[in-house]
């Protein structure tokens, strides 16, 4: 038998080593960091959003795009990606890609020729009520777990972060 093979775990083995119970591990100061708990909610509600979502693949930043164009037709890409704290470049993507769905249009403005609008198409806006009835029941898996009071306050808290 060559050596390669002496060394590789058989099938068997590999399952014994993953069945068993995994060595607690030491997080250090991670729990009581801002940063790292605020990351782990987010990562739990990204997932759960992948899941409620299924087959459409659309970003959190798409989403509120899609929100702010609807709220705001003809508002501007650089207006976009202020209101979003995103760069020029990545704001042009996600138009980019809300085009490439038929769910966005770029249209010249009559009044600045230099400034291009963003509408929802009529597809745009069909998807967008679709993806806001899964958002708000995605929401409220997650807000259930707060007091309409401890829901104000964490919000009012997140905000002294980015005001």
């Amino acid at each position: 038998m060559p050596r390669e093979q002496a060394l590789k775990p058989s099938p068997r083995r590999r399952k014994q080593a993953l069945a068993i119970a995994p060595v607690p591990i030491n997080v250090g100061m991670l729990p009581n960091l801002l940063g790292y708990n605020v990351r782990r909610a987010q990562i739990a509600l990204w997932r759960d959003l992948a899941r409620s979502l299924g087959e459409v693949k659309v970003r959190p930043a798409e989403f509120s795009m899609m929100v702010l164009v609807d709220s705001n037709p003809g508002i501007a890409q650089i207006e976009l990606a202020n209101q979003l704290d995103v760069d020029k470049a990545t704001i042009v993507g996600l138009v980019d890609q809300l085009q490439r769905q038929k769910w966005a249009v770029r249209k010249q403005s009559t009044v600045d020729r230099r400034r291009q609008g963003i509408y929802l198409t009529a597809l745009g806006q069909r998807e967008l009520r679709r993806l806001e009835q899964t958002m708000i029941e995605h929401e409220a898996r997650f807000t259930r777990l707060f007091s309409s009071e401890e829901l104000t306050q964490l919000f009012a808290y997140l905000r002294r972060i980015h005001p």
